[in-house]
């Protein structure tokens, strides 16, 4: 009776939805795009999380444990372990995370870009590498 309903069917719109292209971003130089992203909890040490950094030319990684993921605390790492080696990027690229989204992050880049909600992979390369991190720290903690 649901099936041959034509009321209900049209309610329920289409099975498949057509979904968008992902647009490339063509990148030119090392360092102009960074990917950020915050991994965590991990066990309780002085340093429960992670700030994962990824250069968008290179695919040059960076890890930088920190202790909470504060927007202050974050920036702060990021300018010092980061920022002070590689220069700054001309684009940071991150999640939404409230902490990458604060007026701080703002006013500290030239631009600052964010993934579309529910769609993760417009930052896979950093999210892969996310999966790799625990791993490490497995293989560490068992030594």
């Amino acid at each position: 009776m649901v099936r041959e309903c034509h009321a209900c069917g049209a309610q329920k719109g289409p099975k498949t939805r057509t979904k968008g292209c992902l647009q490339r971003y063509n990148v030119g130089a090392s360092f102009e795009r960074i990917g950020l992203d915050n991994l965590g909890p991990f066990p309780v040490t002085t340093n429960q999380y992670v700030l994962v950094l990824m250069d968008y030319f290179t695919k040059w990684p960076g890890v930088i444990p920190i202790p909470d993921q504060e927007a202050s605390t974050v920036a702060e790492e990021l300018v010092q372990s980061w920022i002070s080696c590689y220069g700054m990027p001309m684009i940071l690229h991150s999640d939404q995370s409230t902490n990458f989204n604060s007026t701080l992050f703002t006013e500290l880049c030239n631009s600052k870009t964010q993934l579309t909600v529910l769609h993760p992979e417009s930052d896979g390369m950093v999210k892969r590498f996310n999966r790799t991190i625990p791993v490490f720290i497995c293989f560490k903690e068992s030594d």
